[in-house]
């Protein structure tokens, strides 16, 4: 810079829902600067155009972080990603995806004079500053019941939102009316940016289901229904053996699905809705009859479609699976939802904080619970700490299913 030129000015504005602090060109971000959405999601870096432009680093709400180059608002060029448990993976980003991976080394080595390449593919890429799926006072009813009623919500691209509420909640009616399957009575909904309720092969091929009607071909078998459906979308070599491996069917891949289990049914759905890599995932109580073995796997597979950027609605009525997967939970009841926010909030709102200690009394063991605020509770949990005849103590905090309770007057599982 020209030693009487006036550096850029630090402005701070309103941008696409969040704040941004930064230099601006025609009142939109241009040049360097951050980026804070309410969630937490945050960038900072370089800016062209009011996106994400050049060298920056993006955090997501999830604890994942990004480090590199950018295209207009994507991961695109040479970048390593972190996620929250430490995992690294680091080389060539197209369109937000990993494309080749490469060391720390190599990556260097071709960094040394390129810059962002200025390309993009075709189709829809997500853009990580807008929500993947915004529903806008969403309603529907069959004849005279309102199975859901004026709800609003949305899910960013790597962000799992469970929808969490006993049968009859509203939770498929929701999925059936932004997959298509219902047509579209009240309110507003977009899926990466486009308009819902219309023939939209583009947007269509860009989303994963699981239905709760297991509409699989059962003459053909486990590898042939997913080289099928992978050919609707246009994918001439699928990896259908490795996407059965991931849900645990290898060994049954050439068998006709006639002779499947439900459980098995089950689990192919799932490597089905996996098959064209969606950008959004619609997984409609995804482990439902399947074994507790399995499905610790198929959570494990959610997981991953959820860390390389897909946007996860998860429907299901079970607490547990709720909370180790979604990043923030709805309660839905009665066809409306009553709280929508990350499950530790939840439990910092609503719940209440206790210890559990257990003490031998002669040949007996009691039990005494103790709530964590308060002096007395202190003073008590002390005298307790200190009994010779003290056996365990452990911290409680309210589940899920409490907090669902306590504001909705059911429970999950009715």
């Amino acid at each position: 810079m020209a030693a009487n030129q006036k550096a850029p000015e630090v402005q701070s504005i309103k941008w696409k829902g969040g704040r941004y602090a930064g230099q601006l060109k025609d009142n939109v971000p241009h040049g360097r600067g951050k980026f804070m959405l309410p969630d937490g999601t945050r960038y900072e870096g370089e800016w062209k155009e009011g996106l994400p432009h050049g060298r920056g680093r993006l955090m997501y709400a999830s604890g994942d972080s990004y480090k590199g180059e950018f295209f207009k608002g994507k991961r695109q060029g040479y970048g390593i990603k972190i996620q929250a448990d430490g995992e690294k993976k680091s080389g060539f980003w197209e369109s937000g995806k990993l494309v080749r991976a490469m060391s720390l080394e190599e990556m260097k080595r071709e960094m040394q004079g390129k810059t962002v390449p200025e390309r993009e593919k075709p189709g829809i890429t997500p853009d990580w500053t807008e929500p993947a799926i915004n529903v806008q006072n969403l309603s529907h009813r069959y004849g005279r019941l309102q199975a859901v009623r004026d709800i609003s919500f949305s899910v960013r691209p790597g962000e799992i939102l469970g929808f969490l509420g006993p049968n009859g909640a509203g939770k498929s009616t929701t999925i059936k009316v932004l997959t298509g399957q219902l047509a579209l009575q009240q309110g507003s909904a977009q899926i990466l940016g486009r308009d819902i309720g219309r023939d939209d092969p583009i947007l269509q091929s860009q989303i994963g289901v699981t239905f709760e009607e297991k509409n699989l071909y059962l003459e053909m078998t486990a590898l042939e229904n997913l080289n099928f459906f992978a050919s609707l979308f246009g994918i001439s070599k699928p990896n259908s053996l490795e996407a059965l491996r991931r849900v645990g069917l290898t060994d049954r891949a050439r068998d006709r699905v006639g002779n499947y289990s439900k459980g098995m049914r089950q689990r192919l759905m799932i490597a089905r809705a996996f098959i064209n890599k969606p950008q959004v995932l619609f997984l409609d109580e995804p482990t439902d009859g399947l074994d507790p073995v399995t499905a610790v796997e198929i959570r494990k597979t959610i997981k991953e479609e959820a860390a390389r950027g897909a946007a996860v609605l998860l429907t299901t009525h079970n607490m547990n699976e709720a909370d180790e997967l979604s990043d923030r939970v709805a309660f839905i009841n009665e066809g409306e939802i009553a709280a929508l926010d990350t499950a530790e909030n939840l439990k910092l709102k609503y719940g209440k904080r206790s210890v559990r200690v257990r003490l031998r009394d002669g040949d007996e063991v009691t039990e005494e619970n103790l709530p964590l605020d308060g002096d007395k509770s202190s003073t008590r949990l002390s005298e307790l700490a200190a009994s010779p005849d003290l056996l365990t103590i452990h911290t409680e905090e309210a589940t899920l299913e409490a907090i669902f309770i306590k504001l909705t007057g059911r429970r999950l599982a009715g």
